[in-house]
């Protein structure tokens, strides 16, 4: 069975949290390190923009009066909300029987999210509808194959940047609604609020209105852990980040915060 790390950076500033992914691909690319799966949140919430995302509908002054960080991901897509969310990331190779297909690569994956979920006593499908099919600048307004449904509504969505064989998979779960956040920094132009606010309902869903409880993230994790370990074939061990991963992380980090142009 293959050795997988599990890593818990627990929450930190989005520039760290983005900084660390890629210090994790870089390192991992040489065949330096085993594959990872990390699970983490921020702190304060932020928006993450997809890395090809030059126009977007995201209120840069709302964001800061909110207190909200916005970055810049490795990978693309467009605008995520991290805010009552719980990210994930995946860094490993196509060597270790992970498929050297983005989309299988995804569907692979998302099934261990999926079995994860399961065991929650969520029924999770992944999305199906074709890349570039949505108009909304909002990651959560389309759900392709990366992403992951319950009843045709979106609370997971996924996103990866491939180097050579390896590549970073990452990945946002909704545990609370965003609703109100979302009117809040979308730009006044986008729509009145109220179709804002009724277009997110109508296509996303939060694990908390799923279950009909508030879950806790460590109780996630676990069944994501279980999943993962399940669909995958892999042993994983909890370890720390090593020095040299925080040393490349720190110097990325400064790099990634948005400028706001």
């Amino acid at each position: 069975m293959n050795g997988w790390r599990l890593l818990d950076t627990g929450a930190l500033p989005a520039s760290l949290n983005m900084a660390i992914d890629e210090a994790l691909l870089q390192l991992h690319a040489p065949g330096d390190s085993q594959p990872v799966l990390r699970f983490y949140q921020w702190s304060p919430p932020a928006v993450s923009l997809g890395y090809f995302q030059k126009l977007h509908a995201i209120d840069l002054s709302a964001c800061r009066e909110l207190g909200l960080d916005v970055v810049r991901r490795a990978t693309g897509g467009r605008a995520v909300l991290h805010e009552n969310d719980l990210t994930y990331s995946i860094v490993a190779d196509c060597t270790r029987g992970i498929p050297s297909s983005l989309d299988a690569a995804y569907r692979l994956l998302c099934r261990g999210l999926i079995a994860g979920f399961r065991l929650l006593g969520v029924e999770a499908q992944p999305g199906h509808e074709k890349a570039g099919s949505a108009r909304s600048d909002i990651c959560f307004a389309h759900a392709a194959v990366a992403d992951i449904v319950h009843q045709g509504k979106k609370f997971v969505g996924s996103a990866q940047t491939w180097r050579g064989a390896s590549f970073l998979q990452h990945g946002s779960i909704v545990l609370a609604p965003q609703e109100n956040t979302w009117t809040a920094i979308i730009k006044r132009d986008s729509g009145s609020l109220e179709s804002v606010r009724e277009h997110l309902k109508s296509r996303t869903v939060s694990l908390q209105e799923i279950l009909g409880r508030a879950i806790d993230p460590g109780e996630l994790k676990q069944a994501l852990r279980a999943g993962m370990a399940e669909v995958l074939q892999i042993d994983l061990r909890p370890d720390e980040l090593r020095p040299g991963e925080w040393e490349l992380a720190q110097e990325i980090a400064p790099v990634k915060m948005h400028s706001g142009k």
